[in-house]
């Protein structure tokens, strides 16, 4: 049983947090990512718990700046996986990286797709790690979507979105993406979030299956990747053998759609 001096004390901290939560909600939608990344930078770690989700263990913290407060996903994780196998046979080493969570941001902006949560690099209890900004307004997770059987109220724009995330997983290689880092917001944006498991050296195509339709303005963009944007980009999260590869994926992923149109007629591969 608690002591009346402790009730008081919980009391008072929790009207202090109902204060400070109704003082401090402000329109998170209409932060530019500049925003978001300095409040991820600066913000200061007020409170972090486990979320109990996800392989890599990864933490959420809340975060203030000022009289603001917003949640952040952190992840420390960079350690070898086993070796990829490409479907020619080729073997590559692979690793579950934080590093990759922020070049996902970087190279997601840079093709203009807009659906790759914010991420920075920052120190979290002494290790380098990845805080990457918690989504506003999800509704669920594509896993909970697909076990309830909800509709989206307009099923080709939802199903294009996932088309576009197939893409620019095929794009990064990807090997992780699962419907549990597939978030739903309540405008039905969807949401990538966790790439700690992707851009492998791999050159191929790693799922062909994925590359069903792609947008006009995702291949222009693709195709106008170079090895300095990239490298600009992504800086130190890749090293010169990953990018290379990115942009040998490219090739061969602009190559494969080009083939496919000559095939089937560009208004059934591309949209948008």
């Amino acid at each position: 049983m608690l002591s009346r001096r402790a009730y008081i004390q919980s009391m008072g901290a929790m009207l202090a947090a109902t204060r400070l939560q109704a003082a401090t909600d402000p329109d998170f939608e209409a932060y530019s990512d500049a925003g978001k990344e300095k409040f991820l930078l600066t913000g200061k770690v007020v409170s972090a718990e486990e979320i109990g989700h996800g392989v890599t263990r990864p933490v959420k913290v809340r975060l203030q700046l000022g009289s603001v407060a917003h949640a952040a996903s952190i992840q420390v994780v960079d350690k070898d996986l086993p070796d990829f196998f490409g479907t020619d046979g080729t073997r590559v080493p692979s690793r579950d990286s934080w590093r990759y969570n922020v070049a996902a941001y970087r190279v997601d902006r840079l093709l203009g797709l807009k659906m790759v949560a914010v991420a920075v690099q920052r120190a979290y209890q002494g290790k380098a790690a990845a805080y990457s900004w918690w989504v506003d307004k999800v509704m669920f997770e594509e896993a909970e979507r697909i076990k309830k059987d909800i509709a989206p109220p307009d099923p080709e724009a939802f199903d294009r979105q996932r088309r576009l995330a197939r893409v620019f997983d095929e794009l990064i290689i990807n090997i992780d993406r699962n419907y549990g880092n597939l978030l739903i917001c309540e405008d039905w944006r969807l949401a990538l979030i966790d790439h700690s498991r992707a851009f492998n050296a791999f050159h191929g195509i790693r799922n062909k299956d994925n590359l069903t339709h792609c947008s006009r303005a995702l291949l222009e963009s693709m195709k106008s990747l170079t090895g300095r944007s990239v490298g600009d980009a992504t800086g130190a999260y890749l090293t010169g053998s990953e990018r290379d590869a990115l942009l040998s994926r490219r090739d061969r992923i602009v190559e494969f759609f080009q083939d496919r149109i000559r095939e089937k007629g560009e208004e059934n591969v591309l949209f948008g």
